[in-house]
């Protein structure tokens, strides 16, 4: 088994887990996942990337193009599941918002070698999910010993230094699935938490222990 497929089974195994606790914790979160992206609509994000998505990204999208679209004035709707209410995007949206922040942050104003800050290098940024607040959840695809990471940066509050939330994305959902099943915190102090939405279901929130 080649490196690539044991992060993508390292993926599935992560997701599975964390999709059963969504399931038993919030139906309602867990029926908004959109179904698996198609081998067109990958290739054409990589050919719009210019590279091949990591591996466990790939696996990601091949269980679940994102979430539903969010409906105008909902506040907190379905599919709002990870931390601080990002929700996962679907193939095509990554394209565009990664076109977004490489315009935003171009390489030879905030690092002319293209490392060193996140922001240095956002041609190497591939966006998975969006808060409500102009944040982004991406994982980071620039060679080198940050492959794979997942980064969280509050762009619209002025963050341009981001945080690490974990080194993979099998590592971030079963650091989410122990948290929902022992009740302590995950990565960044993040514990789970229940919403009330307005349609008297419970969907799952998350808060910063203090």
């Amino acid at each position: 088994m080649t490196d690539t497929d044991t992060d993508a089974v390292a993926l599935v195994s992560a997701w599975r887990g964390f999709s059963a606790r969504l399931a038993a914790h919030s139906p309602a979160d867990h029926a908004a996942l959109r179904p698996a992206a198609d081998a067109g609509q990958i290739a054409g994000l990589e050919d719009g990337l210019g590279f091949p998505l990591h591996a466990q990204l790939r696996a990601l999208l091949e269980l679940h193009d994102g979430v539903a679209p969010r409906p105008a004035g909902d506040t907190f709707p379905s599919g709002s599941f990870l931390p601080l209410a990002h929700r996962l995007l679907p193939a095509e949206q990554m394209l565009t918002r990664h076109r977004r922040y490489v315009e935003l942050f171009p390489a030879d104003t905030w690092d002319p070698e293209g490392r060193g800050a996140l922001v240095g290098h956002a041609r190497w940024w591939v966006p998975i999910a969006l808060p409500l607040d102009g944040g982004v959840l991406f994982v980071d695809h620039l060679p080198g010993p940050t492959y794979g990471h997942v980064y969280e940066m509050g762009i619209g509050s002025g963050d341009t230094e981001g945080s690490l939330w974990a080194t993979s994305l099998a590592d971030m959902f079963t650091a989410l699935t122990d948290s929902l099943t022992t009740g302590r915190p995950a990565f960044r102090h993040f514990v789970p938490d229940t919403h009330r939405h307005a349609s008297g279901e419970h969907r799952i929130d998350w808060r910063v222990a203090r």
